[in-house]
């Protein structure tokens, strides 16, 4: 909260955002930005190999975003980075 203040005093006319991968709901720096970056990582971490929930997982968060913090979303990154076990190609 402290920097994003700062940074607002610094440029009040421009937007500030910051990126994260937490649950909306356990979320501690939404609050206070302008706009939300979301990494996912959907069939990748979580459910691997199961592309066919892509789509319903994706349009849930984001619609949990939303109704949570009514802000703009980007979705920043999505199923970059590879941890060897912790995922499966179908």
């Amino acid at each position: 909260r402290t920097v994003i203040a700062h940074t607002k005093a610094l440029d009040p006319t421009r937007p500030v955002t910051y990126v994260t991968d937490v649950n909306y709901a356990l979320d501690r720096g939404a609050p206070y930005v302008d706009v939300i970056c979301v990494n996912s990582y959907f069939s990748w971490y979580h459910d691997p190999g199961h592309l066919e929930v892509i789509p319903l997982q994706l349009m849930a968060q984001f619609e949990n975003w939303y109704k949570t913090y009514q802000k703009p979303i980007i979705q920043s990154e999505y199923g970059a980075d590879s941890v060897s076990g912790l995922h499966s190609v179908s």
